[in-house]
């Protein structure tokens, strides 16, 4: 018996080919890989680094309290955002510093937490160590100069699909203008937000290749939809499916319909009885950007 023990192979974790181990890694989510598998030993160390485990960098979900996060969270961090502000940068730099340690400039799409806070050192940082990003999700409170969107997204010019958040009562101004300038390769566009003929006029004016647009769970106008149609050339998907519309519109939905026939874009529109938007209350968007559904589209290239 001991004479077959000796003589048969026995594999160790710590000398498992390290492609075998990247495969096993993928299983764990960010915060187990950078802080506990890549400590055991040397093998699993550089295991983690491997370029295959970066494609993604979602930090919400290194974030222990996103994982939950429900409406409740939302509402008080609107009504202490100073509270939680200085808190939250620091949590979320530090959780970008140590995912850079591994990363590398592997990552082509960047998810930073739905409800975290975004300063210029944070959005420097991830777009000087990750210059190769095509899909980008921006949380709501982002307190940025136009320097930091500046060199941020000149650094991202392979940049295709931006997903962001910019919810009523929040006041923080999104620089299309340079993203426009920064960005060619820019196609697809999510907007969770209060969409305004203003803020239209402004996708319009500076995001001119946008071809799939998701207002999903946005608050619209009328005319702000209307000008999109109309105005976006190369447009051909929209969707406006759970939104909540603004006050009493001159525009009718036939004049937006007719528009989008007129130009063959394919419009998304939920059914009358769509118990997604039953009942719903004003603030409810709030939660929809924390939740799956948020992060589900009918359109598939804006799915994260």
């Amino acid at each position: 018996m001991d004479k077959a023990d000796s003589s048969r192979q026995v594999s160790k974790w710590e000398t498992l080919d390290r492609d075998i181990l990247s495969v096993i890694f993928r299983k764990l989510d960010v915060k187990d890989l950078t802080m506990g598998a890549s400590g055991v030993c040397i093998s699993w160390f550089l295991a983690s680094h491997n370029k295959i485990l970066w494609n993604t960098v979602d930090l919400d979900k290194f974030r222990e309290a996103d994982k939950d996060l429900r409406l409740k969270e939302l509402l008080l961090r609107i009504t202490f955002t100073e509270h939680f502000k200085n808190s939250d940068i620091s949590e979320t730099s530090r959780s970008l510093r140590n995912i850079t340690k591994f990363c590398r400039s592997a990552p082509e799409n960047l998810v930073f937490g739905c409800c975290s806070f975004l300063d210029d050192e944070i959005l420097m940082l991830a777009a000087a160590s990750m210059p190769n990003i095509e899909k980008l999700v921006l949380p709501r409170w982002c307190y940025l100069s136009k320097n930091s969107y500046g060199f941020a997204f000149s650094q991202w010019k392979n940049l295709k699909t931006l997903i962001i958040a910019h919810d009523y009562p929040l006041k923080e101004i999104f620089e299309f203008q340079i993203v426009g300038e920064s960005c060619s390769n820019l196609t697809n566009l999510k907007y969770l937000g209060l969409l305004g003929k203003e803020i239209a006029e402004k996708i319009v004016s500076y995001l001119k290749n946008i071809k799939k647009l998701s207002l999903q769970y946005a608050y619209v106008s009328r005319p702000g939809v209307l000008l999109l149609i109309t105005g976006l050339q190369n447009l051909v998907i929209l969707n406006i499916s759970h939104c909540k519309e603004l006050g009493n519109e001159t525009v009718t939905m036939d004049n937006i319909v007719q528009a989008a026939t007129q130009k063959r874009v394919k419009f998304i529109l939920c059914s009358n009885n769509c118990t997604g938007c039953r009942n719903k209350r004003w603030f409810e968007g709030f939660g929809s950007y924390g939740s799956e559904t948020w992060r589900n589209d009918e359109i598939k290239e804006l799915e994260f």
